[in-house]
């Protein structure tokens, strides 16, 4: 692991804060990385590739993809983040020999970006909504600058702090942790695991019999699709109105400078304003491009379930978190053919509304990236 130490440097300029200081690095990596193109790999794609560089594979358009993929990242031309969900799903691997090399093609093709977790990427959004249409888009940065960060920090934005230090000094360690932490790679990561890398990661739960029982019992419910999307929609902001009454007290605290009583926030009734808000919002078809976590994962879900023959899978759930981070954000998503019917389905024309385009084949992914130049 490459050593960074800046701590005597933060301890001489105390002045800028752990949140400012976070912010400044994603806004840095964003303008690295702003001409290059961003590919997103679903953990399928990246598993072919894998193989395809151990010559593991015998399909030689897999070897062609990894070549011209190579090809580009050496000269800049494109990056290929990474996910939450591309850890979970990659660190599940039992095979010590398989995971380290899906680690390093990551390393490679990735040159450690990642793309921040979706609770995070709903935070920014919905921040960035409410101080454009309330200050203007001047007044906020785009989520394009804000939404990129690195490996070590795939998983969520985490920081240690002890209260055994002054205030300054506190600070300076923060700010020096998150610099070691910039350059680790997700070799780096494997390597401080450990070979049960696999045993340590979180359990999945797989919902989709219960999904599935949901979706049949309620199947003609809905006269419409925009009336099922809108139902969607609901249950969605219904579970983050905690987190729109937190973000709302934050904005409040920072404008005014006073920090609300415990009263006053049980009192406040803001983020059942904001998600009503948001919700008539799509009713009245006032949305384009904002929020897109939300239309996407609401319209994904209502497109499963208009379709009366399709079954929710056990692997959905990841496939469609990988298309709620990489279609707003990415130029293309190399996914499965199931999922890039659904990105391009009649009723949610995901494809207007991003520039993101979705491929499934293995040779119009060549044809298509061959054509990335300078």
């Amino acid at each position: 692991m490459k050593n960074v130490d800046t701590l005597e440097y933060h301890m001489k300029n105390p002045e800028v804060s752990v949140e400012k200081y976070i912010r400044n690095k994603r806004i840095e990596l964003s303008h690295e990385i702003q001409s290059a193109k961003k590919i997103y790999l679903d953990t399928k794609f990246w598993i072919l590739l894998r193989d395809a560089r151990r010559g593991k594979v015998a399909d030689n358009n897999i070897v062609q993809l990894l070549h011209v993929l190579e090809g580009l990242v050496a000269k800049n031309l494109v990056v290929c983040p990474i996910s939450n969900d591309t850890f979970e799903e990659i660190f599940k691997q039992t095979d010590t020999e398989t995971l380290k090399a899906s680690a390093q093609i990551i390393d490679d093709l990735s040159k450690g970006v990642a793309i921040l977790a979706m609770k995070e990427r709903v935070d920014l959004e919905v921040f960035h909504f409410i101080r454009e249409k309330t200050k203007g888009s001047n007044s906020v940065y785009s989520p394009d600058e804000l939404v990129w960060t690195k490996i070590a920090y795939v998983l969520g934005f985490l920081t240690p702090t002890s209260k055994s230090f002054p205030p300054d000094t506190n600070c300076a360690l923060q700010k020096a942790f998150i610099d070691q932490m910039w350059v680790v790679t997700l070799t780096d990561m494997l390597d401080q695991i450990g070979d049960d890398a696999a045993s340590r990661m979180p359990k999945f739960t797989d919902i989709s019999q219960k999904l599935n029982e949901g979706k049949f019992a309620h199947i003609d419910e809905h006269k419409s699709f925009k009336q099922l999307f809108l139902a969607e929609l609901a249950g969605i902001l219904e579970l983050y109105k905690p987190d729109f009454q937190d973000l709302m007290s934050h904005i409040y605290e920072s404008d005014t400078g006073q920090k609300l009583r415990a009263d006053e926030i049980s009192s406040n009734d803001a983020g059942r304003m904001l998600a009503n808000l948001i919700y008539h919002a799509f009713r009245l078809n006032k949305m384009k491009s904002e929020l897109p976590s939300f239309r996407i994962s609401a319209g994904i879900h209502a497109a499963v379930q208009w379709d009366k023959k399709r079954k929710y899978k056990s692997n959905d759930l990841h496939d469609f978190f990988h298309a709620t981070a990489a279609v707003p954000y990415c130029d293309y998503f190399l996914t499965e053919a199931n999922l890039r019917h659904l990105m391009c389905d009649k009723n949610l024309k995901l494809d207007t509304f991003f520039r993101c385009k979705t491929i499934s084949d293995i040779t119009d992914a060549i044809k298509e990236l061959s054509q990335i130049t300078i």
